[in-house]
């Protein structure tokens, strides 16, 4: 039995990490009296200009009876649905059985470029680019929404390269289009072009901010989040959080919800708890990481590494062995010297 499963009693590929964002609540109604059914039906409304990849859509969707056509709540219409939502803790799997249920609702009319952002988010990089190159037809090829949904699949798959590619082809297309310059900057980010990349977030920046000549006063999660729709990229928001070493843990696990899609940055949530002590934890996540994105290097060697430095390793053979097979198959070296390095 795996070294995780014995102490949590659950599989190690579980992560069942407390959601810190909460879905708007109506005004007057407090959400720790709502009952489960409406915050079933309030996290299923702000679930959907995510699924669209449309920031501040107001899409007002009903059910309906089909004998009565009386409205009918979400949970009365998916009942399956919602009780397995109400066993699960984790924002971000909670939201992957609403886009399920949205499939089916309004999938078909989704454009190539909204189903991969879809699968992106819902932590099927892979997958997205598969449908990509499956469903690929003349008219994307000449839409800057496509090249920049492939972009930012590739920056997740480390691919970064061609993320570069596919999002310079986007801007050929659309020298404006934010969310390619995005996916651009993280590219290059990720590739140690630091003073492009950071040029290119300013750029967005500027953009993007409330013009004012007075001060602006604006939370984090404005700046950084989908809902805000100003910079919303895993890897500016880690370097902001660097930046920024008074930031609590309630900001920290908003971010992880936030950006869960992102090996980088939860790599980066399971160092900080790692750093605050919070050993046992912030390995169970990196672990869970290299088991759900085997792709990414540094989660995989800095999770044998920790693991080692703990003086853990005989206690955790299961884990050893699993992470050893993928740096065998990857060829992959432990004291990879361009890597960062989780020093306990």
């Amino acid at each position: 039995m795996s070294f995780f499963k014995k102490l949590f009693n659950k599989s190690a590929d579980t992560d069942s990490s407390s959601g810190q964002e909460k879905p708007a609540t109506p005004a007057g109604q407090e959400e720790k009296t709502a009952t489960p059914a409406e915050k079933f039906e309030m996290e299923f409304q702000s679930t959907i200009p995510r699924y669209l990849c449309k920031p501040g859509i107001d899409v007002d969707l009903k059910m309906r009876n089909k004998e009565t056509d009386a409205v009918m709540t979400f949970a009365e219409s998916f009942p399956e649905q919602f009780a397995e939502w109400q066993t699960v803790q984790s924002l971000p799997d909670r939201r992957g059985i609403i886009y399920k249920i949205l499939d089916e609702i309004m999938g078909r009319d989704l454009h190539l470029w909204q189903v991969i952002e879809r699968f992106v988010d819902d932590r099927y990089p892979e997958h997205a680019l598969k449908i990509a190159e499956e469903h690929v037809q003349l008219s994307d090829l000449s839409s800057p929404d496509f090249f920049a949904a492939t972009a930012k699949a590739y920056v997740i798959l480390t691919n970064y390269n061609q993320a570069e590619s596919q999002a310079r082809k986007a801007l050929e297309l659309d020298g404006g289009h934010i969310r390619a310059k995005i996916a651009l900057a993280d590219a290059l980010h990720e590739m140690c072009q630091f003073d492009q990349a950071h040029e290119i977030y300013n750029e967005v920046l500027k953009a993007r901010m409330p013009q004012s000549k007075e001060n602006i006063t604006m939370s984090f999660a404005h700046l950084v989040g989908f809902n805000g729709d100003i910079l919303p990229s895993a890897i500016y928001t880690i370097a902001w959080l660097k930046h920024h070493p008074d930031t609590n843990m309630d900001t920290w696990n908003w971010a992880n919800d936030e950006f869960y899609y992102s090996p980088h940055f939860r790599a980066q949530f399971s160092y900080y708890l790692l750093q605050q002590k919070e050993t046992l934890k912030g390995l169970a996540k990196l672990y869970n990481l290299t088991k759900e994105m085997p792709w990414y290097k540094e989660g995989v060697l800095n999770c044998w590494s920790v693991i080692n430095q703990l003086g853990m390793s005989a206690n955790m053979p299961d884990e050893i062995a699993y992470l050893e097979g993928i740096m065998k198959k990857n060829q992959w070296d432990p004291n990879d010297p361009g890597l960062h390095k989780m020093e306990l």
